[in-house]
């Protein structure tokens, strides 16, 4: 069984390695501050957090959907194995957000598509793809030509696409498919080699790509898939390239579908959006081509009219408000409120094959002829637990602060009960449809800066800090901190203020040419100046170390008995100031 806290703090810990390894601090005392803050709660990691994200309202399925005409019937042929092995299954119902897209794309609508993570996004505009394309062979219309181009922002969501699409398709030949980015090789045979590298079967042997799966630039020129994957800036490049001309001219291009369209705004949105024109410009039928944009995060129904500026901005098409879909989430009614032991999730996760087993010698199978999924969708309604979990849980909430919740529910559960819980109710099902998605989150941050003090005790802090405050003595001032790679010697950053001459703190903004940076001296280290260095530091009218500054010696200064340790000390505080 998965263990998220564990995980979480075997994440911490490495973390945490990483840092004190990669700046290895020659002084004992601060190299024992800086990891005694690095392991002070919320530091540098928080979590993990718990999204249970829940079921959506559902729809019809794909086989009603076909035998109503709302659908091409030849979805049945798309995959002709088993309802339990296919990638698209018939017989579960979609969420009524992935229906709605299939009937209004049908219709000739560009769509919106803003639903939370885990919604089915993917095929809110892959159904209403296949359909337009298997009606087309229905009809015996489809040749030769790009019926949709899908532009993700990133190559790896182009290539889980990729990995969708061979699943989907690998029996189904008609229908022809393949990525065009930075990575696609040009030559068939160099990519033939490269996908041998890559794809392997259970045994490790290399597994050649599908009839339909187009793996080269080479091949694209010259026979273009009815579905085209890439990323908008390789679209771009190709739109300029003669022998990419082929790709466009001869399109007959259906859909544009913008993943995660969030992200087109600013300069990229600019860029972009001359780029969804000249596309269109490019086609023989451009008034025929509909958009479907997807993202999370575009805004509630309070931000339709932003959402339907923002659309036609970017694309130069019309859309509508009636265009923007989003996801209903579905919430079971709660039964009752029973208290259990909580240990039965702990015997279900080692028992995964016995839930009627279990369930009926506890006298809790609330669905007798159910399935396993069945059985647990039902003991979960009748669970206070899970009722407890619903509360909780709105909104991302931390392990520990759902463990404490459940106390009240039943007093001594462990975390490996809550873990077990958390497990056992991700199975639950009915009607295809989940009782709760869990997820689990943990966030790990860069650290900004180190800041330390020169007296004693030393201190480390890795939040800014100017002074500390001691009652009835003067303040401590405290100074940002640089280390030097080579040696593990300490460095402090500031700046000699003018007026009084004193060395001080400042907060820098990026690489800063005049910041000062003295390398903090041991007592054993000897003289690092030259006889007559003093000298020249009370004539020259240049600035003066204060008292609490007293053990340091100014890196700017080149005359050194160690300038290997100062050039390394000055470039470590240069380069690495708020990397500590």
């Amino acid at each position: 069984m998965f263990d998220p806290i564990q995980a979480s703090e075997e994440i911490k810990s490495s973390y945490i390695d990483y840092i004190t390894t990669s700046f290895d601090m020659a002084d004992a005392e601060y190299a024992l501050g800086l990891k005694r803050a690095l392991k002070q709660e919320g530091m540098v990691a928080k979590g993990p957090y718990l999204d249970i994200g829940g079921s959506f309202e559902a729809g019809h399925t794909l086989r009603e959907l076909m035998e109503k005409g709302e659908a091409c019937r030849l979805f049945a042929e798309l995959e002709p194995i088993p309802e339990k092995d296919r990638e698209l299954k018939l017989d579960r119902p979609l969420y009524l957000h992935q229906e709605k897209a299939l009937k209004k794309a049908s219709k000739g609508q560009s769509l919106v598509v803003t639903t939370g993570t885990g919604s089915g996004k993917t095929e809110s505009f892959l159904i209403p793809v296949l359909h337009h394309i298997l009606c087309e062979v229905e009809r015996g219309e489809l040749d030769s030509g790009v019926r949709a181009i899908i532009i993700y922002p990133m190559n790896a969501l182009a290539n889980d696409q990729i990995k969708r699409l061979r699943a989907l398709l690998k029996n189904y030949p008609a229908i022809r498919f393949g990525i065009y980015n930075g990575n696609t090789p040009h030559k068939k045979s160099e990519a033939l080699s490269e996908y041998h590298k890559t794809h392997k079967d259970a045994n490790g042997a290399p597994v050649d790509p599908l009839p339909n799966e187009l793996i080269s630039r080479e091949e694209m020129q010259e026979e273009p898939p009815h579905i085209l994957i890439t990323n908008y800036s390789m679209l771009e490049y190709m739109m300029l390239r003669p022998k990419d001309d082929r790709v466009f001219s001869g399109a007959k291009l259906k859909y544009i579908v913008l993943d995660e369209a969030h992200i087109y705004k600013g300069a990229t949105g600019m860029e972009t959006s001359l780029l969804m024109r000249r596309l269109r410009a490019r086609i023989s039928e451009p008034d025929a081509v509909q958009y479907i944009l997807t993202s999370a995060t575009l805004g509630g129904q309070d931000a339709d009219g932003e959402i339907v500026s923002f659309a036609e901005k970017l694309t130069g098409v019309p859309f509508s408000a009636d265009g923007i879909i989003r996801s209903a989430e579905r919430q079971p009614q709660m039964i009752e409120n029973r208290e259990i032991d909580p240990d039965l999730f702990v015997r279900l996760v080692k028992s995964p094959d016995a839930v009627g087993t279990i369930l009926g010698q506890a006298d809790l199978d609330f669905a007798p002829e159910g399935t396993a999924e069945e059985k647990l969708y039902a003991l979960f309604l009748h669970l206070r637990l899970f009722a407890i979990l619903r509360k909780e849980a709105k909104s991302p909430v931390t392990v520990t602060q759902l463990h404490r919740a459940f106390l009240s529910a039943a007093p001594g559960m462990t975390r490996e009960q809550v873990v077990a819980f958390i497990s056992v109710c991700a199975r639950a099902e009915k009607d295809g449809a989940a009782l709760i998605k869990p997820r689990y989150h943990f966030f790990v941050r860069a650290m900004e800066g180190a800041y330390i003090t020169l007296n004693t005790p030393k201190q480390l802090f890795l939040q800014r800090k100017n002074a500390i405050e001691h009652p009835g003595q003067a303040p401590q001032e405290v100074f940002e901190a640089a280390i030097c790679s080579d040696c593990g010697r300490l460095a402090i950053v500031g700046k000699t203020d003018k007026g009084s001459r004193r060395f001080k703190q400042f907060a820098r903004q990026g690489k800063d040419d005049d910041a000062e940076y003295y390398l903090i001296r041991a007592a054993s280290d000897g003289e690092l100046f030259e006889d007559d260095e003093d000298e020249e530091e009370k004539d020259d009218g240049g600035p003066r170390l204060t008292e609490s500054c007293s053990r340091m010696t100014r890196t700017k200064k080149k005359k050194t008995t160690d300038p290997t340790i100062m050039q390394s000390a000055r470039f470590a505080a240069r380069f690495l100031p708020k990397r500590i």
